[in-house]
């Protein structure tokens, strides 16, 4: 019996994953696929366009076989720590034999020197970075640059690291050499288009074309094209209902969550720095909605995705000091599971015999099998799904059950938390 493990986020699930998830069951030969999927917000500081259990309910359709839900704390995080607690989660449950993930390169050698290098934490390469920044370079620009200083092969280096999937692929091997796994890596080659792309490529698009085609169209039958058609009849059925759900569509609560804040308070959360925390305050009286505010403090040396990811904690309340206090205790201290085909009720059962940590498939339990710090952890990832789910019920009229009171459900051969 093979089990393998993905991380993802599908947001949403286009034919691209299907793809991906086919290829990792042929290349593979896995018995099972685990999915750690984000939950309602994502690594890019952003709204999921559709909620959990819609991604969760079309990746079991198309090739999952059980999706566990990665905590709001990581899925938000830069790609280093999101890396870290889906790694360190999938490594836990004590079953995975092996984490498959996209490139868009085939040589993984060159991922992994590129691992190697920013792993060792070597002098000369934090310098480097240090210097880069000094000189105005943003981070991401500054670690290239310094990388491909220490590097064998810079030029190859240089390309490799200016690829999304390529970029989170060296997390997930640097992860993998932090935390001592024993998983085996095997990537796949990304076909079609490319991660950002806005550009289709026959029945292939990327996540971020179908969410900016949603966002002008309003209209699953405007991405039927790009979806799985097992999924089609979900994407029909809860448009308007439950999806499409954007950054804007928490204006209002983020603006009053700022409004209660001033620069020093700010700093405490997480990707937050005094710099940034200033801006925000200065340009404050100026905040139309979330995506024109990110616009108008970006700075040359601060990305779009960091200011991102520093509002939405703001907005979900996670700190500096709660993220320490996980990563200095293990990073994951639960595997909330939502979702599973019926036939993978056997190695759900085995998960639970021999997992490091407690498997929750009850929401409503949690407290009975949770100890400090981790009870914090899914207490606050169960707000961040109250504030999405109130979002939700505000935009469409929708009743949405809470996280506690919501009972599985049962549809064709998979059950959703």
């Amino acid at each position: 019996m093979t089990t393998v493990g993905v991380i993802a986020e599908f947001d949403p699930f286009h034919n691209g994953h299907a793809y991906f998830l086919r290829r990792v069951r042929e290349l593979t030969s896995a018995d099972f696929i685990i999915a750690v999927m984000s939950g309602d917000f994502t690594q890019r500081g952003d709204a999921a366009i559709a909620g959990k259990r819609m991604r969760t309910r079309t990746a079991l359709e198309n090739g999952a076989d059980i999706v566990m839900a990665l905590p709001v704390q990581y899925s938000t995080a830069s790609a280093e720590i999101f890396a870290l607690g889906g790694v360190s989660l999938l490594d836990s449950l004590g079953v995975t034999e092996g984490i498959c993930f996209g490139t868009e390169d085939d040589d993984l050698g060159i991922l992994q020197e590129a691992a190697l290098l920013l792993g060792s934490e070597d002098e000369d390469i934090s310098e480097g970075i240090r210097s880069g920044l000094k000189s105005g370079l943003s981070y991401p620009a500054a670690r290239l640059d310094a990388i491909k200083a220490q590097s064998s092969t810079p030029a190859q280096i240089a390309d490799a690291l200016t690829k999304p999937n390529n970029i989170l692929a060296v997390e997930y091997l640097k992860a993998m050499a932090k935390l001592d796994c024993s998983l085996t890596p095997v990537n796949i080659k990304r076909e079609g288009t490319d991660h950002d792309s806005t550009n289709s490529y026959g029945i292939y698009c990327s996540a971020k074309m179908i969410r900016q085609t949603l966002k002008v169209t309003r209209s699953a039958d405007s991405i039927l094209k790009y979806v799985p058609g097992d999924s089609a009849a979900a994407y029909l059925e809860e448009a308007g209902i439950l999806y499409p759900i954007f950054l804007n569509d928490f204006s209002s609560l983020l603006k009053y969550r700022l409004l209660n804040e001033d620069a020093r308070s700010l700093i405490s959360y997480s990707d937050m720095n005094i710099d940034l925390a200033r801006r925000i305050m200065k340009n404050l009286t100026g905040f139309v909605n979330a995506d024109q505010f990110t616009e108008l403090i970006k700075t040359k040396n601060m990305t779009y995705t960091r200011i991102s990811r520093a509002l939405i904690h703001t907005l979900l309340g996670i700190t500096k000091e709660d993220m320490k206090t996980y990563t200095d205790n293990g990073f994951t201290g639960f595997a909330r599971v939502l979702g599973l085909k019926k036939g993978a009720a056997g190695i759900l059962d085995k998960i639970r015999e021999v997992s490091k940590v407690p498997v929750i498939t009850r929401p409503s339990e949690y407290k009975s099998l949770l100890k400090k710090p981790f009870t914090k952890m899914f207490e606050d990832d169960l707000k961040a799904s109250r504030i999405y789910d109130t979002v939700v019920r505000e935009k469409f009229d929708t009743a949405v059950d809470d996280d506690l009171t919501h009972g599985a459900e049962k549809i064709d051969d998979m059950i959703l938390f």
